[in-house]
């Protein structure tokens, strides 16, 4: 096994074995709560990079947890189907905040669509053989949109404005934020209007 998991294991039991460890309350009081709540639930999408985590730079502590969804470059046609989930399971899209965060600095910024689409099609070749046929590597990489930007504030702006169309988050301030990663700091894109 990785030694990076081995060490992510031992000091999950550690965790758990502390005394002060306290299992999260189950599934379903959680969304009575949240459906309970006046203001809603907070949900955050943000990049999957590790050096930009939302509950560090949101200071998120037990009592100020949002749910964290994460995409290569928090994207949300990526999440999209774990919005309408949270939406499904939540209060269906009538109250609450969405927060799009993007970052500087990004991976997707390194690389347009088919610039992906080709390091992704070299990674398999001579795969041809046995189950990915090249075919079938096209049809699968012909469906995916990566969500390759050049500039954080208008990557942030679509993907505000894809939530804000869509009609299953009618009910919900929908937010976008760029963050600094050199001072760590985010910068307002889309606020209340």
């Amino acid at each position: 096994m990785d030694p990076r998991i081995k060490g992510y294991l031992e000091r999950n039991r550690e965790w758990a074995e502390r005394e002060d460890y306290v299992p999260p309350i189950c599934f379903v009081d959680m969304q009575r709560k949240g459906r309970e709540r006046v203001d809603g639930t907070v949900i955050v999408v943000a990049c999957t990079d590790p050096r930009v985590t939302p509950e560090e730079f949101l200071g998120m502590d037990s009592s100020s947890k949002a749910t964290v969804v994460r995409t290569a470059g928090g994207r949300v046609h990526a999440a999209m189907s774990t919005l309408l989930v949270l939406s499904a399971v939540g209060n269906a899209g009538k109250k609450g905040v969405i927060m799009v965060v993007h970052h500087t600095d990004c991976g997707l910024q390194t690389a347009d669509e088919e610039a992906i689409r080709g390091v992704l099609r070299e990674s398999v070749e001579g795969g041809g053989e046995g189950r990915w046929k090249d075919r079938e590597v096209e049809r699968v990489l012909e469906g995916v949109r990566f969500g390759a930007f050049v500039n954080p504030d208008e990557s942030v702006k679509e993907d505000v404005g894809i939530l804000k169309d869509s009609p299953f988050f009618k009910g919900m301030q929908i937010l976008g934020f760029v963050q600094d990663t050199e001072t760590g700091l985010l910068k307002e894109v889309i606020g209340v209007e």
